[in-house]
């Protein structure tokens, strides 16, 4: 099962995110409601401290029977990782989060970070808006979109060992990247429909993005 999680981040154009949500597991997170209300769809589960949701959308669905999930300010948790916590004790096995990408800089970069703890429970996750899709690997990465495509690949630990790739522009061939420096497999470029990334030891960034 598939679990869809709205952030509260601003979405300009909701066309890329559309085709994940039939099938999907709807969790918003605070002010997330407010991408479902533009969607016109319903959550099935909300959760947050609710500091920064619109209360009107807040009062719309509470009319609505959903399942609410209150939390205290005071916590350790961000309301992103309350609703990968759902995600994952649903039962979902695939986690895309949207509206995670936004001005908020240290909640764009937890939110980065939190990829890695859904990764080392078995669970597939990406981070998505208009001009990115974000996830985190240790093995290998198969990369889907068309030629021209750009694809970086970033370093989360200190090295990233065994880089291979094929069906990208510059190919790495058992190289290894390092977190901070060398940086040389940014801004790679999709030859077909179809890369892929593999890597022997280490955690990576697999970024697709677009202006």
């Amino acid at each position: 099962m598939r679990a869809l999680i709205f952030g509260g981040a601003d979405i300009s154009d909701y066309s890329f995110c559309r085709k994940y949500i039939e099938n999907s597991l709807i969790i918003c997170c605070d002010a997330g409601i407010k991408h479902a209300k533009k969607l016109g769809i319903m959550p099935d589960v909300i959760v947050g401290d609710f500091d920064s949701a619109d209360k009107e959308i807040l009062n719309y669905f509470k009319e609505q029977n959903i399942d609410f999930k209150q939390y205290p300010c005071k916590k350790d948790e961000t309301d992103m990782e309350l609703g990968i916590d759902e995600a994952i004790s649903s039962g979902c096995n695939e986690i895309i989060i949207t509206a995670g990408i936004g001005s908020r800089m240290d909640h764009t970069l937890a939110n980065f970070q939190l990829l890695f703890n859904i990764l080392k429970q078995g669970i597939q996750a990406k981070i998505v808006n208009e001009f990115n899709e974000v996830w985190l690997i240790d093995k290998k990465a198969v990369i889907t979109g068309k030629k021209g495509d750009i694809v970086s690949l970033i370093p989360m630990t200190q090295e990233v060992k065994g880089v291979t790739t094929t069906g990208l522009e510059y190919p790495l061939n058992n190289d290894t990247l390092f977190f901070g420096s060398r940086l040389l497999a940014v801004s790679n470029v999709m030859l077909a429909e179809k890369a892929e990334v593999e890597i022997t030891s280490g955690y990576l960034y697999v970024m697709k993005c677009h202006d």
